[in-house]
């Protein structure tokens, strides 16, 4: 694929997983290089629609919120609120926790976990992870987000309390939707990724809003309520950006 907007490589190391970020089994990270690509490509689309910001954001199979944090770190500017849900409840507590880092009051609490295990253990690692946090800080200090939150959700599910109560008017939707390995559809529909563009397409902006869905190069990513926008492959995954109709 081509990068239009991260076209220079550099280090994305601050938001490793597990150095800042946190991390635990059963959630996955995501391509920060990528992520932000993504976002950038959305932002454009939604620029060009008159809709200058700043934007809601929604993952609606978060996980662990490691995309929704870091693309609520590094364009926190171009947020008003990043919301994420998740199937599976177990990983929302990680999930809440990547989140309260988008606060500063968050992020210090962080920064005295690290500074606690630094003077414990005098490693390298927690001395590294200090110095992320303190430029993350900058960038935390630019943000214009509100809110940043989530919740339990099927959403394939249309019947489920929690489908009642919903976000609505989202500006963008990015996901990375399940595909095996450490994660996979948990619901019980049949056909999960037509129920995800079904109940999606509800909690959407009408006439400003933009879905980006990433997902192994076996699903179809097309729905009738959706128009296709851009579509291309980055290794393992394929990508398509759309806009609800």
């Amino acid at each position: 694929m081509e990068y239009l907007y991260e076209s220079v490589q550099r280090s994305y190391e601050d938001y490793a997983s597990g150095r800042v970020l946190y991390n635990a089994h059963g959630t996955t990270s995501f391509p920060v290089r990528l992520a932000s690509e993504i976002a950038q490509r959305c932002f454009h689309i939604l620029e060009q629609k008159g809709a200058g910001g700043p934007y809601s954001l929604y993952d609606p199979c978060c996980g662990g919120a490691y995309l929704l944090t870091v693309l609520g770190l590094m364009h926190g500017q171009r947020f008003s609120s990043v919301i994420g849900s998740d199937v599976n409840p177990e990983v929302l507590a990680i999930a809440n926790k990547n989140l309260s880092l988008l606060t500063h009051q968050g992020l210090d609490h962080r920064i005295g976990q690290l500074q606690e295990l630094f003077e414990r253990y005098h490693k390298p690692s927690h001395q590294e992870a200090l110095q992320s946090a303190a430029r993350l800080k900058v960038l935390l200090d630019r943000s214009r987000l509100e809110d940043a939150s989530c919740y339990p959700a099927d959403i394939t599910d249309s019947q489920s309390q929690a489908a009642l109560n919903r976000p609505a008017g989202i500006h963008m939707v990015i996901t990375d939707l399940p595909y095996g390995d450490i994660v996979s559809w948990h619901g019980g529909s049949g056909e999960p990724v037509r129920e995800f563009f079904e109940q999606i397409h509800p909690m959407l902006d009408p006439g400003h809003s933009v879905v980006a869905v990433i997902a192994d190069k076996g699903q179809k990513l097309r729905h009738d309520r959706f128009k296709r926008l851009q579509q291309f492959k980055a290794g393992k995954r394929q990508v398509a950006i759309l806009e609800p109709v």
